[in-house]
This record gives C-alpha cells, sequence and structure tokens, in this order.
C-alpha cells in the first residue's frame, strides 16, 4: 500500500465508520493492514479524548 492510500484509508476512518465499513471501500487493500491503520487512527483519537489538536483563536 503506498502513502497516498494509507492517507485516504485514515480519512475514511476520521469519518466515524466501522472497521468493517472501511475494509468493504478499499476491497482491494489487505485487510490487516486496514484494520492496523483503523486502530491506530482510532486509538490516537481516545488518547486525545476525540479532538483531533485543533485550536482555533476566536479573539
Amino acid at each position: 500500500m503506498q502513502e497516498q492510500d494509507k492517507r485516504a484509508v485514515e480519512s475514511m476512518c476520521r469519518c466515524g465508520l466501522d472497521l468493517k465499513s472501511v475494509i468493504s471501500v478499499f476491497p482491494k487493500f489487505p485487510g490487516e493492514e486496514i484494520a492496523a491503520i483503523y486502530h491506530s487512527v482510532n486509538g490516537r483519537d481516545i488518547k486525545t479524548g476525540g479532538e483531533h489538536g485543533i485550536s482555533i483563536n476566536c479573539s
């Protein structure tokens, strides 16, 4: 899987899809690699309390 493919999978994982749905979106990619990316993205979101590290200054 190329780097841009991994980024596309990460994007779908962040859209709120479950693992089975993400795998079905990318049928040509190995399910193990998709699962690893999915767990990496969702694990990162759990550690940060679901926030994505974006801050906005509204002053």
